[in-house]
């Protein structure tokens, strides 16, 4: 923990909470995180928000090409400067949330907690290989949560339409600087080897953010709601032509959703949507 003090302290700067700045320092943790990778030297891999490189070099000693990109301008100069001599590392100054990740990347990091969900999505957007994330561990429990839970949300669900998620093991705010306020966890994720068919993806995601805005509900009177506003002409008619479950939002196992995802597709096949 001293060398991130006096690396801080040279570069004249103290975490940025704006950026959600909590730095690694826990060796074991660090080395957890890069086994549950698996990598090799035909890798690459995408680390986000590197912050003083602690993962980095590590990384970069395993993987055939790092990425490593930091929104904090200070640090980002100090990681080029520190690792000038890396031939298999790039550094970029910039938002994560902008990169298109690599075909068939890993993306290994310890990433800033306010930027957790858009990440996930952005991942899932991609054709990764794996993730190996250390995240916020109520986080974690939501991307890991069964049907029917307290933790189980929108999240969950579009990740579990994509990849398969593990929760390994709880890690201690102790293993951070400066510690945060909540305890973390470590995750491992891998795209499903067969995803389930969606009809319409826009649709689908459209419709799981509505559902979910009321998830302790039963389906049909949120549906109803929400087919009044995407289609307010053939509403009626949409809903009679679906197979309805008779369950409450959170009780909806991903393959439920995609089902009724598919059957609003098919049923409004030429329907004009509202759009907000």
């Amino acid at each position: 923990m001293a060398w991130v003090r006096r690396e801080l302290g040279a570069l004249g700067i103290p975490p940025l909470k704006r950026f959600g700045q909590h730095f690694l320092v826990d060796k074991t943790v660090r080395e957890q995180l890069i086994d549950l990778a698996e990598l090799t030297i035909a890798d690459t891999v995408l680390e986000v928000g590197p912050g003083l490189g602690f993962l980095t070099a590590a990384l970069a000693a395993k993987a055939g090409r790092v990425i490593a990109v930091e929104k904090d301008r200070t640090l980002a100069e100090y990681l080029k400067s520190k690792f000038s001599h890396h031939q298999n590392l790039t550094v970029m100054q910039g938002d994560a949330l902008t990169v298109t990740i690599p075909e068939r990347a890993k993306i290994v990091s310890s990433p800033p907690y306010n930027i957790s969900s858009k990440l996930i999505l952005l991942i899932m957007n991609s054709q990764f290989q794996l993730a190996s994330l250390l995240l916020q561990e109520e986080f974690v429990r939501r991307l890991t949560a069964s049907s029917g839970s307290r933790d189980y949300g929108r999240i969950t669900v579009m990740l579990q339409c994509r990849a398969q998620a593990e929760f390994i093991k709880k890690v201690p705010r102790s293993a951070f600087y400066p510690k945060p306020k909540v305890d973390s966890a470590l995750i491992a994720i891998k795209p499903l080897k067969e995803e389930p068919h969606i009809n319409d993806k826009q649709l689908f995601a459209d419709m799981v953010r509505a559902l979910f805005t009321q998830r302790r509900r039963k389906l049909r009177g949120v549906l109803t709601k929400y087919l009044k506003t995407r289609y307010p002409a053939q509403d009626r008619t949409v809903l009679q032509r679906i197979s309805l479950f008779d369950k409450r939002i959170y009780e909806l196992s991903p393959d439920e959703l995609v089902s009724l995802s598919n059957q609003i597709a098919d049923a409004t096949a030429g329907i004009h949507v509202e759009r907000d």
